[in-house]
Parts: structure tokens; C-alpha cells; sequence
């Protein structure tokens, strides 16, 4: 019997198979086990190479990429690179860079369209760029962009919830859409995750923040504080030092009304609320040095004295 890493692998297997015929931009050249653990994509994509001698570019219609899941899949997301030259700024000869927010539950169809989008220059990210030499080439070439306007992820619907049933709820799908269970294998029924996503009881997970149920298709974020994943709406960047913190770890100063983490706020001394240290003063008094937010100094509530 297959567990539920294996259940997956063969889940993306026949999605991929399904999605990816002999007609399709996309195909399957080569794969490595049974379910495959390692894929050699063909890429009939209008993109850009580089000649390293002369340093111009050239348009391309064919790469070759190569999808390696590794021991810790789906938790940890795949190892991706290029077999063939592209000109990108988040591709680079050793990796294809395929963003910091890797969702356990997306399907290994829906990363291979990512990298078809990214060759054609419909998605690109000039933030943390791989070749800084390509990023500068879109600055100035946006206009032109994208090189291939085709919809690559128009094959991808499996997994999603498929309607909505008299009481309002959505009404699941017939399989998984993480490890492709179907409901015909018996066990518990099928359900509908708060993200929209058919999911079987082995795959879904709770968010420790609002307690909404996810499952490994959903976006997660660790918070920098208590290392807990919760769901992107129970997590947001600290306006002071940028990490990302849960709600529970973290919240809006009353004086700038952004959002910061535990570490970068302080409890006022006279009215009792958190307060960013960019709005908190050290005042004195006569017992020395207390913490203060600033509305209460101007309001003049912290009986300081001078």
C-alpha cells in the first residue's frame, strides 16, 4: 500500500501525463522512478538565450528543464534547473528560483507551467534577481514583454472544489487534489479545505492562528517568532525589522497603525497598549525612566517630570 508521500508522486505523475500530452507546449521527455521522483521537461517556449562570447541575446523556442523531488517533497519544494541556457532574472545555470512561498500542496503540473510562464517572460520577480544582467534587459525592455503570450495553465483545474451545495458550503470534488485519493477508495469523505481545495483528512492540516482548516495545497508562512506555518491571513511583515510574524506574535501599533512583531513593539507605560519603537519614548520621572507612548506625551498623560 502506498503511503501518502507516494500517493502524492503518483497523484503528479498522472496529472502530469493528463495535462502534458503529445501535442502540449510542455511534455514529458524522461522520468526517474516508480512514481517518478525526477522529470525532464521539454519546454516549447518562446524565450531568450545569450551568447557568452559576443553578449547578445537571441530569441529560443525549445528548453529543456529538469525537476528533481527530493526525500522531503511535498514539505520541501522541488530542485529545479535548467538543462539548456535561458537569459532570466530568476534563473540562474544551478537553479530555477521558484519563490519563497513553496505550498506544500501545489501540484508539480502547476510548477512546470510556472517555469513555461517564466521563460516567456510572463513572470518575472527584479526584487532577488539570479542574473542581475537579465533584470537590468527587462528595466528597460517591459514594453516588449511578454516573448510568449500563450496560456499555459489553462489544463490545470483538477483538485478544486466543483460547486455549492444547498446549505451554502462548497461541494468537494471526486479525488484529492494533494495526494489524488479518490473517493471511491473509501475512508473518510472528501472535503472542502477553507482555501477552495478537495482534500482528504490525511492531508489537511489546522492553522494554529484562526483555526481554519487548510491543506497542503494552501499558501503557508512560518512566523519568525514561534516557527508555527499558519495561513497568509493570519501572518504579515513587521513594519520595523521586516521578518514575518503571526497575529498571535504580533499587531498594530496604536500611533502608526502598521502592523509590527512582538519584538519590535513595547506596552505603554500610562495607557497599557503596544506601541512600536518608533513611537515609544524613555520619559522621566521621579522614580527614573519609564516607557511611553508618544500620543500620551503629546497629550501630555505622562506625568513626567522635567
Amino acid at each position: 500500500m502506498m503511503n501518502v508521500r507516494q500517493r502524492r508522486l503518483q497523484a503528479d505523475y498522472e496529472k502530469m501525463s493528463a495535462a502534458f500530452g503529445a501535442r502540449s507546449r510542455i511534455r514529458i521527455l524522461k522520468t526517474l522512478g516508480q512514481p517518478p521522483e525526477k522529470y525532464q521537461l521539454e519546454f516549447l517556449v518562446t524565450g531568450l538565450q545569450q551568447d557568452l562570447a559576443t553578449r547578445q541575446l537571441k530569441s529560443h523556442s525549445t528548453f529543456i528543464a529538469e525537476i528533481a523531488l527530493t526525500g522531503g517533497y511535498p514539505r520541501l519544494a522541488p530542485q529545479c534547473r535548467m538543462l539548456t541556457p535561458v537569459f532570466h532574472p530568476n534563473i540562474a545555470p544551478h537553479a530555477i528560483c521558484i519563490g519563497d512561498h513553496w505550498a506544500a500542496g501545489e501540484s508539480l503540473a502547476s510548477l512546470a507551467v510556472r517555469i513555461a510562464e517564466m521563460i516567456a517572460y510572463q513572470s518575472y520577480n527584479l526584487k532577488s534577481p539570479l542574473n542581475g544582467e537579465a533584470a537590468r534587459w527587462v528595466e528597460q525592455n517591459k514594453g516588449t514583454l511578454p516573448l510568449d503570450s500563450a496560456d499555459f495553465g489553462a489544463v490545470l483545474t483538477a483538485g478544486e472544489a466543483v460547486g455549492v451545495n444547498l446549505d451554502g458550503t462548497l461541494r468537494a470534488g471526486s479525488a484529492c487534489a494533494n495526494c489524488g485519493r479518490s473517493a471511491e477508495e473509501g475512508g473518510p469523505p472528501l472535503v472542502v479545505c477553507s482555501g477552495g481545495h478537495t482534500a482528504c483528512h490525511e492531508c489537511l492540516l489546522e492553522c494554529p492562528t484562526c483555526h481554519k482548516a487548510l491543506c497542503l495545497k494552501c499558501s503557508t508562512a512560518a512566523c519568525s517568532l514561534c516557527h508555527r506555518r499558519v495561513c497568509t491571513t493570519c501572518i504579515a511583515k513587521c513594519s520595523t525589522c521586516g521578518h514575518l510574524a503571526c497575529t498571535d506574535h504580533g499587531a498594530v501599533c496604536h500611533v502608526c497603525g502598521r502592523f509590527h512583531c512582538d519584538d519590535c513593539l513595547v506596552v505603554c507605560e500610562v495607557c497599557g497598549r503596544k506601541t512600536c519603537v518608533g513611537h515609544i519614548l524613555k520619559v522621566a520621572n521621579g522614580d527614573g525612566r519609564r516607557f511611553v507612548c508618544e500620543s500620551c506625551v503629546a497629550a501630555g498623560r505622562d506625568r513626567t517630570s522635567p
